[in-house]
């Protein structure tokens, strides 16, 4: 918005004597005066849409049709706040015109027609654009004694537009300097469901319902529901209040609060904050409320709402008060690092009165009983079916009570109280509070798997519905390579290195390297060790042994966030620089010397671009691994000639297959470093080892089966696999790895 104004001759500004009110020291007379003539005026405007005008009339309505430089396109409507003035009829009468300015782009306004009853009024825009302030302080000149309500109209027209950054600045600057203080705020408090407690007093705050304007890095509008409460100490000055402030999705910072702004009957008047306020943590409000409750007067309707208020969480369990028959428990509460939340417990309610279970975490919430899982707890019906507060009502044979929830995008921030209430009926809640866990590792969910029943159809639903999802969310930090020590080790020349991840049993990587130094070409190489940091110390001085015994060169490296072999291996990668690796689990060993060169050659023979895994075999001669392939009547991957003798692949020829194994492979640093190594969303290391394949064939890498080499892998993992807890960890990852890979398997087919 441009204005074009004419300047006018200089005796158009007859000097004006100051005006008797100037705001506080907020306006003050400005050297130029209002123009009298009745054919131009002044004009401020205000960010991008607004446009103040004043200037001098014989008569001016509260809304006047406008039309800016004479263009109908440009026409509408304009508030008017008036005053009397001592002057000759046709100037008898002081105005500001509010008028918005909506056009798009830039317009020169140069002139104003006002539509006023009688003759229509053309103003030409004289001098400069003025400040607001500048603006102001020409008007408080003119209006003297009336400027007070003309300021007041002028700011509730300011406050009433959209929040454009230069209304709201003009805005705070008006209510600043119009507003006279009629209180103190003395106690404030928010609460986690996000609205704001105030206590202090006034002698004009509207009761029940009215809008307050925060002073608060610009201005917050909200509604303020207020009750009154008599105090002593103020005499005939004022009352005190307590109210509750609801910004709505604005966040409002206590601490930045500055001053409160409120309409009263003689206009705006401002709330100061009390430099000594007193600052209630939101699980102290509630009963603060309930202290005052008593004293406070307002309609039914307010005191209804701090009466709840009242009897928000405060810390207690009280659902164990409810005169239902309703108890709850709880096992675990997860917190993920990047949000999200796992509950697990148990609710007993055999006669239906709860009607929601809400689950809170500072001021954010979330309805659980709507797709929580309901898992058996037979327990829980022994507990509680003698127990006299329920009766009769808890049936022998039903057992559902214990759930399983997780609500995404759900964390504690700064301490916040983490709840659940209970709502029983339209008007009862109780609440039990909840510690949460930060979940650092993927170990955390071991107490929610142990729990689950592997052939039951909750756990199906629970795995879909709550863990898988949890998994995909959980972004468990990477490893990280924390010290190292070097035992006559040197890769400065070396183009091949072996990299052997250890898990948490110190006996098979010490049983796996003593193996291995008894093959020549292990002489020839760099040999990396990563274990968890916890292994480091312990098995240091072994190691050096058996490097100077055998004549190996071995860097040993000790890693936190280690959960697994693929942990390991990952964290050893960031060790070394060589360019082509040869990755090996603990406990996978050679069926006989030389394996390493044959394998080498394969990977030579395809120039380095694939990921080559020999033949892996139980130590019954049964097939654990040779290859990974697409099922041609399904949909997924498997594992080929799982479980078979290893005479079915004897004399077969080397394949390119989905998946390789990474408990034995060879394949470049710089492609398992480009896309991104191991994912962090599994727990166990088949998916991620599939996962880590299928991530290499998108990327050019393919993977290759070679039937040539044999290792042997210690049974000790197919017996693990007969156990739950294992049959549900490859049921959860089966889930993983198909929410991210299916559609691309299923489109897939064909390759093989």
């Amino acid at each position: 918005m441009t204005i074009a104004v004419r300047h006018a001759p200089q005796q158009d500004f007859p000097q004006a004597p100051r005006s008797e009110y100037s705001g506080g020291g907020a306006f003050l007379a400005d050297q130029m005066s209002l123009p009298t003539d009745g054919e131009t005026v002044i004009a401020s405007p205000v960010g991008e849409d607004l446009l103040l005008v004043s200037g001098v009339t014989d008569s001016m309505s509260g809304a006047v049709p406008v039309l800016l430089n004479g263009d109908p396109a440009l026409s509408m409507t304009a508030n008017v706040v008036t005053w009397r003035r001592n002057a000759a009829p046709e100037a008898s009468v002081g105005f500001v015109a509010i008028i918005p300015v909506k056009v798009a782009g830039r317009v020169r306004i140069r002139s104003i027609v006002m539509r006023r009853k009688g003759q229509p009024a053309r103003y030409t825009l004289i001098r400069r654009a003025l400040p607001l302030m500048s603006f102001m302080n020409i008007v408080s000149v003119d209006a003297e004694g009336e400027f007070p309500r003309v300021a007041d109209g002028v700011a509730q027209a300011l406050v009433s537009g959209r929040a454009e950054p230069g209304r709201v600045a003009a805005a705070l600057s008006m209510l600043t300097a119009t507003a006279r203080t009629d209180g103190f705020v003395e106690v404030m408090g928010m609460l986690d469901t996000g609205e704001i407690l105030l206590q202090g007093w006034s002698s004009e705050l509207p009761i029940d319902k009215s809008r307050l304007i925060v002073s608060h890095e610009g201005l917050v509008t909200g509604e303020f529901l207020a009750a009154k409460v008599q105090r002593e100490d103020l005499g005939e000055r004022g009352y005190g209040f307590v109210g509750i402030f609801d910004a709505g999705e604005v966040q409002v910072e206590l601490d930045r609060m500055q001053r409160l702004f409120f309409r009263g009957p003689q206009g705006w008047r401002a709330l100061e904050i009390y430099d000594k306020r007193v600052h209630l943590p939101p699980i102290d409000i509630p009963a603060h409320v309930r202290d005052v409750l008593p004293r406070m007067e307002a309609s039914v309707e307010t005191l209804s709402v701090l009466k709840k208020m009242g009897a928000r969480f405060d810390g207690r369990d009280t659902v164990s008060a409810l005169k239902e028959p309703v108890r709850i428990g709880m096992d675990m509460v997860l917190e993920l690092p990047k949000g999200g939340m796992l509950v697990s417990g148990w609710m007993l309610d055999p006669e239906q009165a709860v009607s929601e279970v809400i689950l809170h975490a500072g001021r954010q919430s979330s309805r659980i009983e709507v797709d929580w899982t309901r898992l058996s707890r037979p327990d829980v019906t022994t507990a509680f079916q003698q127990d006299p507060a329920f009766g009769h009502s808890v049936d022998p044979h039903r057992h559902d009570h214990g759930f399983l929830a997780f609500v995404t995008e759900l964390s504690s921030q700064n301490q916040e109280p983490v709840y659940f209430e209970i709502k029983v009926g339209d008007e009862t809640s109780a609440f039990y509070p909840l510690k949460s866990v930060r979940a650092t590792s993927r170990r955390a969910l071991d107490r929610i798997m142990t729990a689950l029943d592997p052939r039951s159809a909750a756990t199906s639903m629970a795995i879909e519905g709550h863990l898988g999802p949890m998994i995909q969310a959980f972004e468990h930090p990477k490893p990280r390579a924390v010290e190292k020590r070097d035992y006559g080790y040197d890769e400065s020349t070396a183009e091949l290195g072996l990299v052997l991840g250890g898990g948490r049993d110190a006996e098979d990587v010490l049983i796996t390297l003593s193996l291995l130094a008894l093959d020549p070409e292990m002489h020839q190489i760099p040999i990396l060790i990563c274990v968890p940091m916890e292994l480091f110390s312990r098995i240091a001085a072994e190691v050096q042994r058996l490097a100077s015994f055998y004549g190996l060169g071995v860097r040993l490296v000790g890693a936190d966030g280690v959960q697994d072999t693929c942990d390991a291996l990952e964290a050893a990668v960031q060790a070394t620089n060589v360019s082509t690796l040869v990755f090996l689990s603990s406990g996978v060993l050679p069926r006989r010397r030389g394996w390493l060169s044959v394998l080498e050659r394969a990977y030579r023979k395809r120039g380095g671009k694939a990921l080559v895994s020999p033949t892996i075999v139980f130590e019954d001669n049964s097939i654990c691994f040779a290859g990974t392939k697409l099922d041609p009547k399904g949909r997924r991957l498997v594992d080929s000639y799982l479980g078979y003798p290893c005479d079915v692949v004897r004399d077969a020829e080397p394949a390119e297959v989905m998946a390789g194994s990474t408990a034995c492979c060879i394949l470049s640093r710089s492609a398992f470093h480009d896309i991104g190594g191991f994912s962090q969303n599994y727990l166990s290391v088949k998916e991620k080892a599939r996962d880590l394949c299928l991530k290499l064939k998108l990327a050019g890498t393919p993977s290759v089966w070679l039937p040539d080499v044999e290792m042997i892998a210690a049974d000790g993992e197919s017996v693990q696999a007969s156990l739950p807890w294992q049959r549900l960890v490859q049921h959860v990852d089966r889930w993983s790895f198909d929410k991210r890979w299916s559609l691309l398997v299923a489109n897939m087919r064909g390759v093989e």
